[in-house]
């Protein structure tokens, strides 16, 4: 992989001027610009998904009306084969509003994800909702009788991410980071420190606890230190 050159893909629902503003910061001697949003073809509806509940390869082929759902890894695969042949080796940065989800045999379902890492790494901003975890509270209520979303989202309101929040661009960054570092660490991304950048939230209050407070762990930290120089080495 050509770290030098870092391509990040706009959809509508976050500031990829920021997010490149943010990977600068922590890789300097990487070129880093942004893009038009992905252009792909009708061939990525061969990632769909009608079936929540079988594997990709067990999916039914026909449509039962729910909201398009694609697997993460074989989108993944296929925009692969979009990218310019130059540039394949190039890092590539997907934020989009396409819905990802990955299968899990832990209980035999597709869940969705916030973020693919890879090439392309994708970013979706359905995961970043709809991934990671609301309060509690929030599920209490809704087995307690409180069916009514929208109130319930007024209840909860600070306490996640939802469409359309003003906090979706930190968070989007924050999972860029990961899918940067998906590279530098060998295919490990994510940390075990909750206070960590690279911290893999499985809730929402997670999630807003790093934008708000979060910071690199001392072994990334050394971990971005130490490419930065290899890089610097080089030039």
């Amino acid at each position: 992989m050509d770290f030098r050159f870092i391509h990040v893909y706009a959809d509508v629902f976050a500031d990829a001027k920021i997010v490149a503003s943010e990977i600068t910061k922590i890789f300097p001697d990487c070129i880093t610009d942004v893009r038009r949003p992905f252009k792909h073809d009708d061939r990525i509806e061969l990632a769909k998904i009608t079936d929540v509940k079988q594997p990709f390869e067990r999916q039914p082929k026909q449509t039962n009306g729910m909201v398009a759902l694609y697997d993460g890894f074989v989108l993944q695969r296929i925009l692969a084969e979009v990218l310019p042949a130059a540039e394949r080796d190039h890092v590539q940065i997907l934020l989009t509003s396409l819905s990802i989800c990955t299968f899990s045999e832990d209980d035999w379902r597709y869940h969705a994800r916030a973020v693919v890492c890879g090439t392309p790494s994708i970013i979706s901003v359905t995961g970043i909702v709809e991934g990671p975890a609301k309060p509690r509270e929030f599920y209490l209520a809704q087995l307690g009788g409180m069916t009514d979303v929208g109130s319930l989202k007024k209840r909860f309101a600070g306490r996640f991410i939802d469409y359309g929040d003003d906090r979706m661009t930190a968070v989007a960054t924050l999972y860029a980071l990961q899918a940067l570092f998906f590279f530098v660490a060998d295919g490990e991304p994510f940390c075990d420190d909750k206070a960590c950048r690279l911290y893999n939230a499985h809730w929402q209050e997670e999630l807003i606890d790093l934008i708000e407070n979060g910071s690199f762990c001392a072994h990334h930290e050394r971990m971005a230190n130490k490419f930065n120089n290899n890089r610097s080495a080089k030039h």
